[in-house]
């Protein structure tokens, strides 16, 4: 039986990763100076710039709605025409 050998590499390709591996001490020292550099900035807005833009969301928002109820009245409108035409059809 020659198939001895392949368990063995694969136990020794192993044993050579343990030792390549970092500990978790290791890998949290490197990546303090990256969390402390990242600050997040925030742009300042002025009160005019704020009404602006909450303006434009609600007028977005007012027309997505417009938007769904339409398609809800046209689907309900295709359903009901289905329904007619299968009524229509086997009376």
């Amino acid at each position: 039986m020659g198939s001895a050998s392949q368990p063995m590499l694969v136990v020794k390709y192993n044993r050579s990763l343990l030792r390549k591996r970092r500990s978790h001490k290791e890998i949290k020292e490197s990546y303090i100076g990256y969390v402390r550099q990242a600050e997040l900035e925030f742009k300042e807005l002025t009160p005019f710039e704020q009404k602006k833009i909450r303006d434009k969301i609600m007028k977005q928002a007012k027309a997505d709605r417009l938007h769904d109820i339409t398609m809800s009245l046209v689907a309900l409108l295709i359903l009901g025409a289905i329904l007619f035409g299968i009524y229509m059809l086997f009376k």
